[in-house]
């Protein structure tokens, strides 16, 4: 059911450009066109000349990328085998220090006239590993 054209007539218009508007269906779109209204031809020299520049940046893009990941991967061997070193290192230096520790305080011990059979060298070492201190026994 449509109103009277009486109504739908605006001044200025005339009764058949608003026919012609309500006679549509759907709402008025404007028509755009898409970049490449145009067909390629696949066939065309610049057309093949775009395509192999494509094709070259492709694989470039790609052989970066492998580059990429196996310096990375290098890199992480790297530093794992590093990473393992060091914590062998770190082993034989904690060994070393809880050594070097017994040392002193056996020298220590005798240089006072101190009695050596206190010291619990079983407690000393075990600080050494945790970290802790343990109360020393008075001379």
């Amino acid at each position: 059911m449509t109103p009277p054209k009486s109504i739908l007539m605006t001044p200025g218009t005339s009764s058949n450009s608003i026919e012609t508007n309500l006679s549509k269906d759907s709402p008025q779109r404007k028509t755009t066109k898409s970049k490449k209204s145009s067909v390629v031809n696949k066939t065309s020299d610049d057309y093949r000349r775009r395509r192999e520049r494509n094709n070259l940046a492709v694989k470039k893009s790609r052989n970066k990328s492998k580059i990429q990941t196996q310096e990375t991967l290098d890199r992480v061997q790297k530093l794992k085998a590093e990473n393992e070193m060091l914590e062998v290192k770190i082993k034989i230096l904690s060994k070393e220090l809880s050594f070097l520790k017994d040392l002193f305080l056996a020298h220590a011990g005798n240089a006072h006239g101190g009695n050596l059979a206190a010291v619990n060298l079983k407690t000393l070492n075990n600080e050494t590993e945790t970290g802790t201190k343990s109360p020393t026994p008075e001379v």
